[in-house]
């Protein structure tokens, strides 16, 4: 349940550092290492995703899955990652960067302009500004390998257009042939898809960890309270205020009640947090990937210029080039509007579960990364 504000009887409080509060070698570390680390777990899902919104496969995930394994083994599930990660590497650090940095500053001058009243939106609009910066400087620096990457995934298959021998074969050919538009192909696609679902996600997550957080806790103090009073064998009637702190995990109650003892309730520690930070980070990814997937799509097309579509229409158009518009009709036109959620399901199993282990581990090195 989402309790309202007027209604709620408990808070759930957690301190979210500030970029001077951290260390900045700690931080960027752990979160560079997480990053890889996850991607080489979810990454098969970007291969299957790739093959679906390219048409060089048909079927459910599990089914495309199935073929690419019987087409090229198991490796197959990976092609593309080492080559993938020259670019996730520094852009995840770039990454990190610009959002704690600009999450920091705008949530300061929000802050200053503002009232106390509009504190939390303040925050909010950090995070929401904050994860938009961040993903439109990461993007800059990532494309390229994006390209590479997403072209040797489908390499072989009916939707491709040419053969690389490996990572940096791909990447000489490209630049030779053609030059460095070929590697920022579907850039303003990128942005368009990264930016936004970054923005979202971020700014969703703000609101839903204070939400869920007050809400999970107003559900636990509450009936802690209503169990410590039955073992006292008082009443459960009666006016009462409940707040918790997450730092001492303990919730506090107070009441008009003179002789009623002060109870507490104490949170497992690490499994309270976990459960708002991974739930909210869920929910915050499914909506992102709700919110950009048709552009996606058209983002994947335009960079492995793959031979899609129902008809020949949709190939010509990849191989010539065309602009986002062109290709977002050409879509609806002749394969249909459904076809604008292709891969949403593959993007769903890559971003939930990263967003959850994500999430987990960028809260937790950011306090690991406190400065002492």
């Amino acid at each position: 349940m989402i309790v309202h504000p007027k209604g709620r009887s408990a808070e759930w409080s957690h301190e979210d550092l500030d970029w001077e509060q951290l260390d900045k070698k700690k931080m960027l570390g752990s979160q560079t290492a997480m990053a890889v680390g996850l991607r080489f777990v979810l990454y098969p899902n970007s291969v299957i995703k790739t093959h679906i919104q390219t048409n060089s496969a048909a079927g459910s995930p599990i089914s495309v899955a199935k073929q690419t394994i019987a087409r090229y083994g198991f490796r197959g599930l990976w092609r593309g990652f080492f080559i993938c990660q020259a670019g996730v590497i520094p852009a995840h650090s770039v990454y990190v960067t610009s959002l704690e940095f600009s999450k920091t500053h705008i949530t300061r001058a929000l802050r200053s302009e503002g009232s106390k009243s509009s504190y939390a939106s303040s925050s909010q609009m950090g995070s929401f500004l904050g994860g938009a910066t961040a993903s439109l400087a990461s993007q800059m620096v990532r494309n390229p390998t994006d390209v590479i990457a997403q072209r040797l995934m489908i390499q072989g298959s009916k939707g491709a257009t040419s053969s690389y021998e490996g990572g940096f074969h791909a990447f000489r050919t490209i630049f030779a042939t053609e030059g460095l538009r070929g590697l920022y192909a579907g850039l303003s696609a990128s942005i368009l898809v990264s930016v936004p679902f970054s923005a979202t996600f971020w700014g969703c997550y703000t609101t839903l960890k204070g939400l869920i957080g007050n809400s999970l806790t107003h559900a636990a103090a509450l009936l802690h309270t209503h169990r410590e009073r039955e073992r006292a064998g008082e009443s459960t009637n009666g006016e009462e205020y409940v707040e918790y702190d997450s730092s001492a995990s303990h919730v506090r109650v107070n009441t008009h009640m003179a002789a009623m003892p002060v109870p507490r309730f104490r949170a497992p520690f690490g499994v309270w947090e976990a459960a708002v930070f991974s739930s909210s980070a869920f929910l915050s990814a499914c909506l992102a990937v709700a919110v950009t997937n048709p552009i996606d799509l058209v983002k994947t097309r335009i960079q492995t210029r793959a031979k899609t579509g129902k008809t020949k229409e949709g190939g010509k158009l990849a191989l010539k080039g065309g602009s986002i518009k062109q290709h977002l009709r050409n879509i609806v036109q002749f394969e249909g509007w459904w076809s604008l959620s292709k891969g949403a399901t593959s993007r769903v199993m890559t971003t939930g579960p990263f967003a959850i282990l994500g999430i987990l581990v960028y809260e937790g090195t950011k306090h690991y990364s406190r400065k002492t």
